[in-house]
């Protein structure tokens, strides 16, 4: 079938199908394909165009009750066809085996599903991602992989055998939008912005999705299966609007929808000065499948159960872009144009690129102008591996002359319930509540991070491999300063056993409303510390795959 303005669509009309899917992001796209030629009729419902639109973004706006601590919520969300695909960096871990378990040091951690249950979709969502062989061990992998990432430091309780794998970044807008249109049981709708989730009268089966579009009329799609898969937050939003007949939303009988509401905490623990010759691995390196990877350094499982602690992981790169004392015309370079184009930050940057404003203008012009040759010569490399590149070069990779490096962590944030999102005061076109996210971390967060490093730093110096050119107080302020970014939005409608403890089962249907699925990074009940990219592609495979097998039941 094929791509339409939803404003096409007369008022009060009402469209049937099979199977109602909100959202065309990493989630939505690929549950999309996966029912292709299932035999049920499929409608897509697309918030946005083919390009971006205010009008259409700004129904993302809503209210942070900590805006020094948590991004804008314009600008980690995009409503157009492709979803954030459009902007991500595309970098892809899966999880550990760890960050499925029940821990006892992690209030509220568990999943329903052990991470043997995602790893065939894990597969399947490389081949949508574009990333290569479903292999992170470096091993094998890579040029160099069975040497250590640090020479001379013990694997004891540090291991360096994983890395990061980066997609081309795949727009998945882009990547996918003929096989959809030429798809003969799939249509999709642009402009078509669900409002509200419709049950039966008793509230136990999804039926519609009430439909709005901007300057247009309203309609109706009737389905007996809907898969909200509109991103974290607007994903509990559409829960909590939905109020007809369960007055404080769907699947929030026990109070659960909204709670948990998570992200990951990343930052620079601090500039490391490694031996003179050592052969430390600094820079992105492309894996026999072609993909480009990045090696990084994290605890052993066994280590975090013994330790209580979060799971971590850093990897070495470049001094922080703001900071212009590094002196490097490139970076100065770098953050200038990003903080200008800032509306096309990835989600996976940090703090300092989120944050509004400039910093030490004069400071980095004079790094850019003294660096002239050096920027010349990066600017040549930038234009062949990265701008003309169909797979692009990750980001910027510097050589450091004295061998000295940052350290930059990704960490998970430990499930909170009082850490939450719900309906505030403001209103959107169409009269609809916008959402109020109240972001909260714990000390154990913080606490965990600098445990970490405090480890990392002993087995440094034990091995004599390297020490930190910060004190450990300067440390401790660079990672508290670091943390809360809001760029993944995890943990709100979350997956568990019953509707005492989350919102959604096993299979990701919604506890007690039948054929209502969540495909989104908000059904992970701790997030581990990946970005949730390539998880939440796996998850809606595994939802679409659930789908059609109960058809075939």
């Amino acid at each position: 079938m094929k791509t339409e303005d939803a404003i096409s669509i007369p008022e009060g009309t009402e469209l049937d199908c099979d199977v109602v899917i909100i959202g065309t992001g990493a989630a939505g796209i690929p549950c999309a394909c996966e029912l292709i030629g299932s035999g049920k009729s499929v409608i897509i419902l697309e918030s946005g165009g083919m390009s971006p639109e205010a009008k259409t973004q700004a129904l993302t706006e809503g209210e942070i009750d900590e805006a020094t601590e948590h991004g804008s919520l314009t600008q980690y969300r995009k409503r157009i066809f492709g979803g954030t695909t459009s902007v991500w960096g595309g970098r892809c871990a899966p999880f550990d085996a760890i960050d499925f378990e029940e821990r006892s040091y992690v209030p509220h951690s568990g999943w329903p599903i052990g991470l043997e249950d995602l790893d065939p979709f894990y597969k399947k969502a490389h081949e949508y991602l574009f990333t290569g062989d479903f292999d992170y061990n470096s091993a094998g992998t890579v040029d160099g992989g069975d040497d250590p990432l640090i020479p001379g430091m013990s694997d004891d309780v540090w291991k360096q055998d994983r890395m990061w794998k980066f997609s081309l970044p795949a727009d998945l807008g882009r990547e996918f939008r003929t096989k959809l249109s030429e798809a003969e049981n799939v249509r999709t709708l642009l402009h078509a912005n669900a409002l509200r989730l419709m049950t039966d009268a008793e509230g136990r089966q999804i039926e519609a999705v009430e439909v709005g579009v901007l300057g247009g009329g309203r309609f109706t799609v009737k389905a007996k299966t809907v898969i909200v898969a509109a991103g974290g937050l607007e994903a509990t939003r559409l829960l909590l609007l939905s109020d007809n007949v369960h007055k404080s939303g769907l699947g929030n009988s026990h109070d659960q929808l909204g709670r948990y509401y998570g992200s990951h905490v990343s930052g620079d623990l601090g500039e490391v000065q490694f031996e003179p010759k050592s052969k430390v691995v600094w820079e992105y390196q492309r894996g026999n499948d072609g993909v480009y990877v990045k090696r990084h350094i994290r605890p052993s499982e066994e280590a975090q159960r013994r330790e209580g602690l979060l799971n971590f992981r850093c990897i070495l790169t470049h001094p922080a872009f703001a900071d212009a004392s590094h002196g490097n015309g490139v970076l100065s370079g770098a953050y200038l144009a990003k903080r200008f184009f800032k509306g096309q930050i990835p989600p996976e940057y940090s703090k300092e690129l989120a944050a509004p404003g400039f910093h030490n203008v004069p400071q980095h012009v004079r790094n850019i102008v003294l660096g002239i040759p050096g920027v010349i010569k990066f600017g040549t490399h930038w234009f062949f591996r990265r701008t003309i590149a169909r797979r692009k070069y990750p980001s910027i990779s510097l050589r450091s002359r004295a061998n000295s490096y940052t350290l930059h962590f990704d960490a998970e944030q430990a499930p909170n319930p009082y850490s939450r999102v719900t309906l505030g005061e403001g209103r959107d076109p169409f009269g609809n509540r916008q959402i109020k996210v109240s972001w909260r971390y714990q000390q154990s967060d913080l606490d965990s991070v600098m445990r970490w490093k405090e480890s990392l730093e002993a087995e440094m110096t034990k091995s004599g491999v390297g020490k930190f050119s910060q004190s450990p107080e300067e440390c401790k302020e660079l990672i508290r300063c670091g943390f809360g970014v809001g760029s993944h939005h995890i943990g709100t409608t979350r997956m568990s056993y019953g509707p005492h403890t989350g919102v959604v089962d096993k299979n990701c249907q919604v506890h007690d409303v039948r054929g209502l699925f969540i495909a989104s990074p908000s059904v992970f009940p701790p997030g581990s510390f990946a970005n949730p990219v390539l998880t939440a592609t796996a998850i809606a495979i595994r939802i679409a795959q659930h789908v059609k097998n109960q058809s075939l039941g």
